[in-house]
């Protein structure tokens, strides 16, 4: 079903996935997204969002869609900026309640049970659930043999409430929406803000941790769904020590900046990150180039406490977009393998 058929009434869920460039791994999220066992008897619908110039994820919905009775719709945004493609995305669902899954990720046969499930026992107004990873090269680099840094697993009870900030503005936990379920009406039509991911974050990263904290912060419930597995297909490019050191120093310049948002103490918690920032690249130094850690494919511990001081220090400058190969050379089959 195309971007232009209409719904004659609200699905109880919409599921949105964002897609960039990544028509193969989008057939394998829809496709997961399509056998779910679904025991609560939902009715829900499909959402792509593509953020492609060649909008080649039409593609897969038009290979896919012939084939089932769930409205899979089609839509482009083509604005290079995270916030507003997500916007798009809760903007054009029509569920009263909204799973987000991302483009390289796909569901386990009952996602869809277990996170509404999580919902309705708790009364809550979000629940997100574990990532797990598997390896295009075949295996996790030799940094992280158990693959921990690709994965999402808070290792709680079911139902647990997740607390996200501490009562003096620090952040605790940084979320991404991938794998997650939101009370449409109580998380963003009850919002006084026009536009749910904040646009200022859409180029620098981090409009999903910064909307997870919001929503927190205005008393909005947080659950942990321990049932609800995705599983991300991590491309080789993502394992290389060069783009995980990358990624920590955006982390923390997110981090960062959250943090002086929602805190009341700005300028004292900015000298103590600051601090915090100076010593880390300090250690960090003295442990990489003490080691020799640089000529190591195993060994990144230096290298990463630098990329957290960098980070810090440097937090005025964020890393933004980070220039990545195409995805179409990853492949369900390839990554199947691993």
């Amino acid at each position: 079903m195309r971007g232009d058929a209409q719904a004659t009434s609200r699905p109880d869920l919409t599921i949105s996935i964002a897609s960039y460039d990544r028509p193969l791994l989008l057939e394998r999220c829809i496709r997961s997204c399509l056998a779910q066992q679904n025991k609560l008897g939902l009715t829900y619908e499909i959402l792509i969002t593509d953020n492609h110039p060649s909008g080649n994820g039409l593609e897969a919905v038009e290979k896919i869609a012939p084939e089932t009775g769930i409205p899979i719709r089609y839509q482009r945004e083509l604005a290079r900026n995270m916030s507003v493609l997500r916007n798009a995305g809760i903007h054009g669902a029509r569920g009263e309640l909204l799973a987000i899954i991302d483009d390289d990720e796909f569901a386990d046969p009952d996602w869809l049970d277990e996170l509404v499930g999580t919902l309705r026992r708790t009364g809550a107004d979000i629940a997100v659930g574990p990532r797990f990873a598997i390896f295009a090269a075949g295996k996790p680099p030799a940094y992280d043999p158990q693959g921990q840094y690709f994965a999402r697993d808070f290792h709680l009870p079911p139902d647990s409430v997740i607390k996200l900030v501490r009562s003096d503005g620090k952040p605790l936990v940084g979320l991404g929406t991938g794998n997650s379920v939101f009370r449409v009406d109580n998380c963003f039509r009850a919002s006084q803000v026009a536009e749910p991911f904040s646009l200022a974050f859409g180029d620098a990263g981090g409009e999903d941790s910064e909307l997870f904290i919001r929503l927190f912060r205005e008393g909005r419930m947080l659950v942990w769904a321990a049932g609800a597995r995705v599983t991300e297909i991590v491309p080789e490019h993502r394992t290389k020590i060069a783009y995980r050191l990358i990624r920590t120093k955006r982390e923390t310049q997110i981090y960062v900046t959250i943090y002086l948002h929602y805190t009341h103490m700005p300028h004292l918690v900015w000298l103590q990150l600051m601090a915090k920032g100076l010593i880390q690249l300090t250690a960090g130094a003295l442990i990489a180039f003490g080691t020799l850690e640089h000529l190591s494919k195993n060994r990144i511990r230096g290298r990463l406490l630098m990329a957290h001081g960098i980070g810090k220090l440097g937090w005025r400058q964020p890393v933004g977009f980070i220039d990545e190969p195409s995805f179409e050379s990853v492949s369900p089959e390839t990554a199947e393998k691993s």
